[in-house]
């Protein structure tokens, strides 16, 4: 189960940081709508600097959407992400959220998807043996599993796929409502042990999953994952392909040991990747539905993510992550493909 933030311990984190404005600089929101929204202090300084009335800083605590490129840019190795995860649990336990995002906070408290898209969707026998957890930000949940499924099939497992599971309390964490997490965490726990694997194509569902039940980590999956390991199965040349890969930042930054090699499991094919990849990974600002909390700032995100991406002048935009493909979208690349549906085509 995750662990409260303590202010204090967060405080002693951060107050050497002296490259406060140079760190929010390296936020997608900050990057995109101008360094800080506040008067220059910084996403860490302003944060811990109005600690006494969260009124302050209760936007910017929703905007920092991609804390954890901030945290690998830091040369100080201050926690932005706990620190503005801290932020918004505050926010909503000080009864100081701003009015526009009152219904945002309102629908992730009572477990409603903050997705306009989503509808619950099964499919599958659940007495499979392989539990595949589609994106609640996926608008074609069906398609996704069936992909899965047939890649599956080949691999000799047998597959129930399902959204109705949102997103296993990812949100829940960021605006740390842990007593509403509670309620899901011990028949999530139950659902789960029932399965041999649990493959999701969300990194925001996996870094819940992982989180809140480290002890089934052996057997939780990424889709990329799962997809590597079971590649033989499928072999295919993707020769004279040039891919543009969008990865996980998710996967880069909290999960490195999880992460695959592209160029084995597409061979053959050229692979290019847009700038700040890597362990600095840029996300598409949806951020597994915060970034939905305002969706002006998030397309914009998206956008400027989306037209580094056309610039590599690629064959195919592929996304590993059907929450990213989603944003992507939102941010005007519809060319962006999922990686497991890709997959499944050939």
């Amino acid at each position: 189960m995750a662990v409260k933030q303590d202010f204090e311990a967060l405080y002693f984190k951060a107050a050497f940081c002296l490259t406060s404005d140079i760190i929010s600089d390296f936020n997608p929101v900050s990057r995109t709508l101008g360094v800080d929204v506040t008067d220059g202090m910084g996403t860490v300084f302003t944060a811990l600097g109005a600690r006494y009335d969260m009124r302050y800083v209760a936007e910017e605590g929703f905007l920092t959407t991609d804390s954890y490129e901030t945290d690998t840019r830091s040369i100080d190795k201050v926690p932005v992400a706990e620190v503005m995860r801290y932020t918004r649990g505050q926010t909503i336990r000080e009864d100081a959220v701003p009015e526009k995002y009152s219904e945002f906070v309102k629908k992730v408290r009572e477990g409603r998807s903050v997705f306009k898209d989503y509808k619950a969707y099964r499919s599958g026998e659940k007495d499979a043996s392989v539990l595949y957890l589609i994106s609640p930000a996926d608008k074609t949940p069906d398609c996704s599993a069936a992909a899965f499924s047939r890649l599956a099939e080949k691999a000799g497992k047998s597959v129930f796929a399902t959204n109705e599971y949102g997103d296993c309390g990812y949100l829940r964490l960021q605006l740390e409502l842990f007593d509403e997490l509670e309620e899901i965490c011990a028949s999530l726990k139950t659902v789960l042990e029932r399965y041999d694997e649990i493959v999701t194509d969300d990194q925001f569902v996996l870094d819940a999953l992982l989180v809140q039940f480290g002890e089934q980590a052996d057997k939780i999956r990424f889709a990329d994952e799962f997809l590597y390991e079971n590649r033989a199965k499928w072999k295919a040349s993707f020769r004279g392909k040039t891919i543009a890969i969008h990865e996980s930042g998710i996967i880069n930054r909290l999960y490195p040991a999880r992460k695959v090699e592209y160029s084995e499991l597409l061979e053959g094919a050229k692979l290019v990747y847009p700038g700040r990849s890597g362990y600095d990974v840029s996300d598409s600002g949806i951020a597994g539905g915060l970034g939905m909390a305002d969706e002006d700032v998030m397309k914009a995100v998206a956008g400027r993510r989306a037209k580094d991406l056309r610039a590599l002048k690629a064959d195919v935009i592929l996304s590993a992550c059907a929450a990213e493909k989603a944003g992507l979208e939102d941010g005007g690349a519809e060319e962006a493909e999922s990686l497991l549906c890709y997959l499944a085509a050939f």
